[in-house]
């Protein structure tokens, strides 16, 4: 079964996209019932292989080739994805290997710890390859571990493991830091995107500062920030993560440290009426929204996580959005409408940041891109 795509489709897929809406397929009333492969085509010819799911609004395009979804498939853009990161961007032995679309792997994505590997699936029909892709990996890799995990909330997908089950834990190097990273962690295992924002941070921060981290999961700018030599405060509404933040801290014989675990918004708050100042203040919570119809709230979340951290900041705000439905001027403007409500001038620094190079941004398929970070300069008269 082929299914025809109308001409405005075919064009957008000539110009490098990789996503089709369902609307735009003109027999959409064959549609199977369940996830597949289909074929696409336009005036009768083959267009190319895409990921099919009746749930979803979008068709993702899997080649324009008319090839078997096999070994060979895997290899090839598994290398290329890995030649990229490697040649190109110069990684080394850490890095997101795969990001979807990105890599011509819809629904995939796969961070690379050493010879650990974990991987998100969003469909269950690329989950059914996850053996093939380990052996892909493993034979073709230094990669001997490979954690799969599901990718969205629902999904039929099972946690399983590959390879060396004994492999756990592994430490990775990020600029000056060292990080314990443990498969068994939030989502990936640790936040990859933020990398080059972390290290950015060290050229901001001086001896003797204190530093207080919002929403510090496993510790990443906290780490940075305590090898600079920096008094860290560190928050976190996760237990389980604090913990390993601490372990961290530790690894980098860091010990003037501080970890909260409670609501941030409430702890904030808590730090203001006692009068506390930090010269550095870093926000970095999780999505406010995943979905565009709750942009508003969103909004109001980052305006008031924002005011409450002008509040509390002395010297520097480092602020970030990790929610894609929020872009980037949405961001801007409501921080600097809790600047104003702070009553804080506030000065950029530096560019507009975004997530590390090996979480790619495709120009045709900008909603790759989805970190926002920015530094900002309080003004002082």
């Amino acid at each position: 079964m082929s299914f025809q795509i109308d001409k405005r489709a075919f064009t957008s897929l000539s110009n490098f996209s990789s996503i089709i809406y369902k609307n735009a397929v003109l027999n959409k009333e064959e549609f199977p019932k369940q996830e597949e492969i289909i074929d696409i085509s336009y005036n009768g010819k083959f267009v190319g292989k895409a990921l099919y799911d009746p749930k979803y609004p979008l068709i993702k395009l899997l080649t324009k080739k008319e090839e078997e979804v096999d070994y060979d498939f895997f290899k090839s853009r598994l290398l290329a994805a890995k030649n990229y990161r490697e040649n190109i961007l110069n990684y080394k032995n850490t890095y997101r290997m795969v990001y979807a679309e990105a890599d011509s792997l819809p629904s995939l994505i796969i961070d690379k710890y050493n010879n650990i590997a974990s991987m998100q699936v969003s469909s269950k029909i690329m989950d059914e390859y996850s053996d093939l892709i380990f052996e892909c990996l493993f034979e073709n890799t230094d990669i001997e571990t490979l954690y799969v995990q599901s990718g969205k909330k629902g999904s039929e997908v099972k946690t399983k493991i590959f390879g060396d089950k004994s492999q756990i834990e592994t430490v990775i190097f990020e600029g000056n830091a060292k990080f314990m990273v443990n498969m068994k962690g939030h989502k990936t295992g640790f936040f990859l995107d933020q990398r080059e924002n972390r290290i950015d941070l060290e050229n901001y921060v001086k001896k003797g500062d204190k530093v207080l981290d919002i929403c510090s999961y496993t510790g990443g700018f906290s780490v940075h920030a305590g090898i600079r030599g920096a008094e860290v405060t560190a928050i976190d509404i996760s237990e389980k993560a604090s913990i390993q933040a601490k372990e961290n801290m530790e690894l980098n014989d860091i010990k003037n440290y501080n970890f909260l675990t409670g609501n941030a918004f409430d702890l904030m708050k808590e730090m203001i009426k006692n009068n506390d100042v930090y010269d550095v203040v870093i926000l970095d919570p999780p999505a406010f929204t995943d979905s565009s119809k709750d942009l508003k709230n969103a909004l109001n979340a980052y305006n008031a996580m924002n005011y409450l951290g002008l509040k509390l900041a002395k010297r520097m705000l480092v602020t970030c959005s990790c929610s894609h439905h929020v872009d980037r001027e949405s961001f801007k403007n409501t921080v600097v409408s809790s600047s104003i409500r702070a009553k804080k001038e506030i000065r950029q620094i530096g560019p507009y940041r975004t997530q590390a190079p090996d979480h790619v941004i495709t120009m045709a398929n900008k909603d790759l891109e989805y970190l926002k970070c920015l530094f900002f300069n309080l003004v002082t008269q």
